[in-house]
């Protein structure tokens, strides 16, 4: 009974942190990919946040957004803002990331964070054949795999909200 509470209160706060990424993704200024981070430290507190964006005092012009090889060389990964937030802080904690799977950049940088769990978005090359981003997460899942790092796979729509069950009115008819 204990583990099934243990399990019922991690998925509680799976979805919460999954849900908070989620949100903070939505403060990113590229319109093709929003991606967001949140990062415990080793206790379970958040401690950083971060979405992709340019760098802090790179202004995010249209034009800059639009020419996508000139973005993808400016652009801070949701990942890497979070833990360039944290520091030392991340050392032991989680990683939540919402909106697209982890890159090999970025499983780099979590894994010499010291970071020891993340929980994302699975890749799956097969249903998304056209994404670099899933072919590449394959990468990524080997790299936490063999730096021993738990990766959780998370599905968005855990974020659905549930549906409740009618009740059942208590007014007679006559």
């Amino acid at each position: 009974m204990l583990g099934n509470m243990k399990k019922a209160t991690s998925d509680k706060w799976d979805r919460r942190y999954f849900g908070l990424a989620r949100r903070v993704s939505q403060w990113s200024k590229d319109p093709k990919a929003k991606v967001g981070a949140v990062l415990l430290n080793r206790q379970g507190w958040p401690i950083a946040l971060g979405y992709n964006g340019f760098p802090s005092r790179i202004e995010d012009d249209i034009e800059k957004l639009a020419d996508a090889e000139l973005k993808n060389q400016m652009v801070v990964h949701a990942e890497e803002n979070a833990l360039i937030g944290a520091g030392t802080r991340a050392r032991g904690g989680t990683i939540y990331v919402y909106g697209k799977p982890i890159c090999p950049r970025c499983a780099v940088s979590i894994i010499q964070a010291g970071v020891t769990r993340v929980a994302a978005i699975q890749p799956d090359p097969r249903k998304n054949p056209d994404s670099d981003t899933h072919r590449t997460g394959v990468l990524s899942l080997k790299l936490f795999k063999e730096a021993k790092i738990k990766f959780s796979p998370l599905d968005p729509a855990i974020l659905q909200p549930k549906r409740r069950k009618a009740k059942k009115s208590r007014m007679r008819t006559k």
